[in-house]
């Protein structure tokens, strides 16, 4: 399809804006098959895992397509009303092209949220079936309810295990979309170019803490943005990589987010300099000229072009900020929060590659596993310190409890007096109270003689057999233990006349 449509305008750029779109809509006919081939292997309403993984996948494919469409049908637009007009019939037909590429985007991916609500729906389904399972009743007693408990484990077990599943299924097939798109929107914009990004983007977890998705849809952004300001394409590529890595260095040293970090750099690359300052660097008309003469360079920037001024704004950027370079990646293999954020970037990276035919998940793999270890390298060091200051925070706190006993016994001896007096006002109250409370025991305990005569007589019931297996053993006891009594009465018979005359 037609990425890069020249400078031609007028009835040739017509010509060429018309050809790209019949281009899309014959895609879109290939997709409706697609669409179709599934429907047929599928039920309509079939909300299974294959079945929605399937309908999604040509889904988002279509949604991509609808975005290159748009896209499309927003310069033959702009084309239409610098040639003719924006009055002119023909700038008026793209104009309605294009509010119903917009309209029909907007039920895409209704469709698709739709889509991923149902894949939720299956997963709260397994899980109640589970549920289920597990407090069904059973009629056995001691095989019955081993059993019992037996298939209630496995019913959750089977039932969480699908609703992982599904969740998974949900992450990777929203995030393998947006990136599926990024990837698309990436060869739309650097052309031959496009493979060397999408490799820069996959080691952006680790130097902009970005994932390769978020990565591509900044630079994208600024690819074109900097294109349409005259700049070639290698050139943009080039500036775009330096910029972002740049800003991801000083949003590290200014404490901002890196979404607030990427919005100023591509703002800038738009001549929108406003943002700068979240970067460190006050930049305006003024200031770049003045940048510029300081040079030596021949710029003067009411007559400077559009291309010219990105290269000098962004030349000044990087190197007022020189002195901060890789000061993201430093900080993001130091430090507890940094190496958090690697582990993130990078695990969104891996799922939206599980999605990718394409993808190099030996690389994702390898990058989740060393921002694990990061993180772990991080956080050993604090739980060392924690574990060695223990000790010593322990004894510091039993010496200072041991200081303060006194005070400590004091008060709760007061505290004390002052409840029991409380209590003892209180009596005229609590009494009916308490005799209320005794009745209602004791008419429990009436309610449930039956019950605990029943649980006596097992209990007699129990001690008589028990006793009755143990006579063999307690009668020779019984005997010594009165031979033992006799024993000792005849020794010291003197001593218990003497006490009974006296």
């Amino acid at each position: 399809m037609a990425d890069n449509f020249g400078l031609k305008i007028g009835i040739e750029g017509e010509k060429e804006f018309k050809n790209a779109i019949r281009e899309i809509n014959q895609s879109f006919k290939v997709l409706g098959s697609e669409m179709n081939l599934v429907v047929s292997q599928f039920d309509k309403q079939d909300k299974s895992v294959e079945a929605v993984t399937a309908r999604n996948k040509v889904l988002n494919k279509e949604i991509e397509l609808q975005k290159e469409k748009i896209a499309t049908l927003e310069k033959a637009l702009a084309n239409a009303a610098s040639s003719f007009g924006e009055t002119d019939r023909r700038t008026q037909s793209w104009q309605i092209q294009l509010n119903n590429a917009k309209a029909e985007l907007n039920k895409m991916e209704r469709e698709l949220e739709q889509s991923a609500e149902s894949a939720d729906e299956l997963g709260d389904e397994l899980k109640e079936s589970g549920d289920n399972a597990e407090k069904s009743s059973s009629k056995f007693e001691k095989l019955g309810s081993v059993l019992k408990g037996v298939g209630a484990a496995m019913g959750a077990a089977a039932a969480a295990a699908g609703a992982a599943a599904i969740k998974l299924e949900k992450e990777v097939v929203e995030q393998f979309g947006e990136l599926e798109q990024n990837l698309g929107g990436s060869e739309a914009v650097f052309g031959e170019y496009a493979a060397r990004i999408q490799k820069t983007g996959e080691e952006a977890y680790k130097n902009l803490g970005l994932s390769q998705s978020e990565y591509l849809a900044t630079a994208n952004k600024m690819g074109a943005l900097f294109q349409g300001a005259g700049v070639d394409q290698q050139k943009s590529l080039e500036l775009t990589e330096k910029a972002m890595q740049r800003a991801a260095d000083m949003a590290s040293v200014m404490g901002i987010d890196m979404q607030t970090a990427m919005e100023s750099i591509a703002g800038a690359a738009k001549g929108n300099f406003t943002m700068m300052d979240n970067l460190g660097v006050a930049m305006n008309a003024t200031t770049i000229e003045a940048y510029a003469l300081a040079k030596g360079l021949d710029f003067a920037w009411n007559s400077a072009t559009n291309a010219e001024k990105a290269e000098i704004a962004m030349q000044m950027f990087l190197e007022k900020t020189e002195q901060y370079a890789g000061n993201f990646a430093r900080e993001s293999t130091q430090t507890i929060s940094g190496s958090i954020g690697l582990l993130q970037a990078s695990l969104s990276s891996f799922i939206a590659g599980l999605g990718n035919a394409n993808a190099d998940m030996t690389n994702l793999t390898q990058n989740l596993v060393d921002a694990f270890q990061a993180v772990v390298k991080n956080i050993v060091p604090v739980l060392e310190n924690i574990v060695a200051a223990l000790p010593e925070a322990t004894g510091a706190i039993i010496s200072a409890v041991k200081d303060l006993l006194p005070v400590l016994l004091q008060t709760v001896t007061e505290l004390f007096s002052q409840v029991l007096q409380t209590l003892l006002s209180l009596l005229p109250e609590l009494i009916p109270a308490a005799v209320d409370a005794v009745m209602t025991i004791v008419g429990a305990l009436i309610d449930n003689l039956p019950l605990l005569i029943d649980a006596a007589v097992q209990l007699i019931t129990a001690l008589v057999m028990g006793l009755g297996e143990a006579l063999p053993e307690l009668i020779p006891a019984a005997v010594q233990a009165v031979i033992t009594i006799v024993q000792g009465l005849l020794d010291n018979m003197d001593k218990i006349l003497e006490a009974v005359l006296h």
